[in-house]
């Protein structure tokens, strides 16, 4: 909005110019320019910091969906493995480090869990905190 206005400023000393001595004229183009130029490199600028924006934002929301995909590829392998409750598991994935919680019946069920977890492409830390019901 600030850009817009200083725009139209310009023009407004632009057509205003006539009414004015030659070297009145001259400087008020001279700062027409200095302000056309000054705008146009704050659109610049703005262009450039909504780009970087868009990027952080892509960035995050990849992020998000690969932490998805691992959360889901891990409840799948869960769930083929006939050894294990897959249903009694929670599996919460953020940035690649992988939270296993919830209750099962054995420690080698709690075990297979982790390796099956740890198994999964993209996955940077599992965090078993599984519990053995007694």
């Amino acid at each position: 909005m600030k850009t817009l206005f200083t725009v139209l400023l310009a023009i407004a000393t632009m057509i205003a110019l006539p009414a004015c001595s030659k070297q009145e004229q001259e400087e008020a183009r001279e700062q027409a320019q200095s302000t056309i130029e000054k705008a146009t490199e704050a659109t610049k600028d703005a262009a450039g910091d909504a780009a970087d924006y868009a990027r952080d934002v892509a960035e995050r929301a990849g992020d998000y969906l690969s932490d998805s995909a691992i959360t889901t590829r891990i409840k799948a392998a869960l769930f083929k493995a006939d050894q294990v409750s897959a249903g009694d598991i929670n599996v919460e994935t953020i940035n690649g480090h992988v939270v296993l919680s919830g209750v099962v019946a054995t420690d080698a069920e709690a075990d297979l869990a982790e390796q099956l977890a740890e198994g999964i492409e993209g996955v940077k830390s599992v965090e078993n905190d599984i519990e053995v019901r007694d």
